[in-house]
């Protein structure tokens, strides 16, 4: 009997020190598992309308934040940068209406770290739509912002995830086609072609001459769709110009 006694202490000595030598797992406490497994409220959903009209929804830095304090605790969550925010000077344009669109794009990556489960990790951008410091300054705070709801957006429909696959899928069906053009959006238009040609180093005569060579009709005669295909093809024309090479070429004057 006591041999029996001795045996069971030992195997309970066992299962003890091999459980103060594996790491302790913990996981996320089951009350925040149950918000977590809530849906998101309406309330706290935002709406904006893109460039081409469509209606997307989203969370703002915000409330992902607010999320994240309610259901976590504001002291057993953080969010930190990883590496350096990042900058990439580009000159991008809208294809359609040729309208500069962004000086330069911000990125950065953000780790969110939870007691009680692995760090996540995912990076986010920003462009700065115009070459101020003010413009600047939000750029480089929105791709942080970005960077930690996107990683957020990890731990499920609390932080928007499902927003996400609804956008998706909305920017994967056709897009209606609008109405008639007005003549003010028409010349418009046609200004816009003479424009980027001008910054391709091309002026209005040889502009019109190409319009002609492009379409076999002439600037001033062009429907809607030909002026946008025409605005479209010269912008990323443009783009392309501004891309990779005069970044390399911008990289060798500041080596210089």
């Amino acid at each position: 009997m006591g041999y029996q006694r001795l045996r069971r202490a030992a195997k309970r000595r066992l299962r003890t020190s091999e459980r103060l030598a594996s790491p302790k797992v913990e996981g996320l406490p089951r009350r925040a598992l149950h918000q977590l497994d809530a849906p998101l409220s309406g309330e706290l959903v935002n709406e904006r309308e893109t460039r081409d009209g469509r209606v997307v929804q989203y969370l703002e830095g915000w409330a992902a934040i607010s999320q994240a304090n309610r259901i976590f605790g504001f002291d057993v969550w953080g969010a930190e940068v990883v590496g350096d925010v990042a900058f990439r000077p580009l000159r991008l344009m809208d294809a359609d209406s040729g309208e500069q669109l962004a000086v330069g794009m911000y990125t950065a990556t953000v780790r969110v770290s939870v007691k009680g489960c692995p760090a996540k990790t995912d990076v986010g951008c920003s462009f700065a739509d115009l070459d101020t410091p003010e413009a600047h300054e939000i750029a480089y705070k929105g791709a942080v912002t970005d960077a930690m709801k996107r990683t957020l957006r990890q731990f499920g429909d609390q932080f928007a995830n499902r927003l996400y696959v609804r956008r998706e899928h909305a920017e994967s069906s056709p897009v209606p086609t609008a109405g008639p053009v007005s003549p003010a959006r028409l010349q418009e238009m046609r200004r816009k072609v003479i424009e980027l040609s001008a910054r391709l180093g091309v002026n209005e005569e040889k502009a019109r001459e190409w319009v002609q060579k492009r379409c076999d009709s002439a600037l001033d005669d062009l429907s809607a769709e030909q002026l946008s295909d025409a605005v479209r093809f010269l912008a990323n024309e443009l783009n392309q110009r501004n891309g990779p090479a005069a970044e390399r070429r911008n990289g060798k004057a500041a080596a210089a």
